[in-house]
């Protein structure tokens, strides 16, 4: 299976954020582009321990990201470095950033579960 990144759909594009991504089987194949600055951890607030459930492995295009887990670790994954990051992460960027995803398909599904789950418990902001 393969697909062109101008042929993906795309999932958000809001305040210098965007992702674009498919399910292809098991796994969500995803773009994500952030701007400078963005800290992706309020996106997790209310959800088990604050931090992404989700297991990602891909590489960074462009720029840099900082992550940190919940065992209190962090590091700095940067242009042309393959990662894995397991679930129970946040991350933010000092740069802008380009990354691609490889996340199991039935996590991305419950993490979107969870986000409205956590914005119908916090009134519907978030």
């Amino acid at each position: 299976m393969k697909n062109r990144l101008e042929e993906l759909s795309v999932v958000m594009q809001e305040d210098g954020v965007e992702v674009c991504g498919e399910e292809w089987g098991e796994r969500r194949v995803a773009q994500y582009t952030l701007p400078a600055g963005f800290d992706i951890s309020p996106f997790f607030e209310g959800m088990s321990d604050d931090a992404c459930p989700c297991d990602h492995r891909g590489i960074v295009i462009e720029g840099g990201i900082h992550v940190r887990y919940t065992d209190g670790t962090e590091e700095i994954t940067r242009a042309g470095e393959f990662y894995h990051w397991p679930a129970g992460h946040t991350a933010w960027t000092e740069t802008g950033l380009v990354f691609i995803a490889i996340t199991p398909a039935v996590q991305e599904r419950r993490l979107v579960d969870e986000q409205l789950s956590a914005q119908a418990q916090s009134g519907g902001n978030g």
